[in-house]
């Protein structure tokens, strides 16, 4: 997994008003959790943008005023309208304890049904894993090339090592639709 450097201060004191300063100083507040311990944190708006705005999952390499600790995203909230970052969450993990995480999922192949005219529709862009961050791929690889017009790719047909999936391996990741243009044409043929 992608690893990344980021470097952030600890919040002695919180509260409303003192949350409000620091986002318009530019920072932005999180927490990093750790077992039952949670630290306050802050982070320059600027450094977080490539945590943030990404499909792909990172290990983040934290450096809280000198106590470095590595970290995966474990949430983050944002304005309703502006979309700016206003909170950020970080779970602390280790060699020795799996976690669960997300995992962006990548479709392999061209479908057969995308040739014959048909529209790839992803319905699922990451998926939920239990496992050791250090150790998992970057990315689930679902091999989309053998669906054939109204076909359903499901999670199942992924296979990794190292990770267990909490989300089911039932769910629908891709299907290839069948256009509206497409379906007369055949209903037309049938009724020849």
């Amino acid at each position: 997994m992608k690893t990344i450097a980021l470097s952030g201060t600890r919040r002695d004191t919180t509260g409303k008003r003192l949350t409000k300063q620091t986002r318009k100083e530019g920072r932005i507040p999180g927490v990093v959790y750790h077992n039952a311990e949670a630290t306050s944190v802050e982070f320059d708006a600027k450094e977080l943008r490539p945590v943030l705005y990404t499909a792909e999952t990172f290990i983040v390499n934290l450096d809280i005023q000198g106590e470095k600790m590595d970290a995966i995203v474990r949430g983050a909230d944002f304005h309703p309208v502006t979309e700016a970052p206003l909170h950020i969450e970080f779970l602390k993990v280790t060699d020795d304890k799996p976690v669960i995480f997300e995992l962006p999922v990548e479709m392999v192949g061209t479908p057969a049904g995308v040739i014959k005219g048909g529209r790839l529709t992803i319905k699922m862009r990451k998926v939920k894993v239990k496992g050791i961050p250090a150790k998992s791929p970057e990315k689930v690889s679902v091999d989309v090339s053998h669906l054939d017009l109204g076909e359903t790719a499901k999670l199942s047909a992924a296979t990794v090592e190292g990770i267990e999936f909490i989300t089911p391996p039932s769910a629908a990741v891709a299907t290839v639709i069948i256009p509206r243009a497409l379906r007369s044409a055949k209903e037309a043929a049938k009724n020849e």
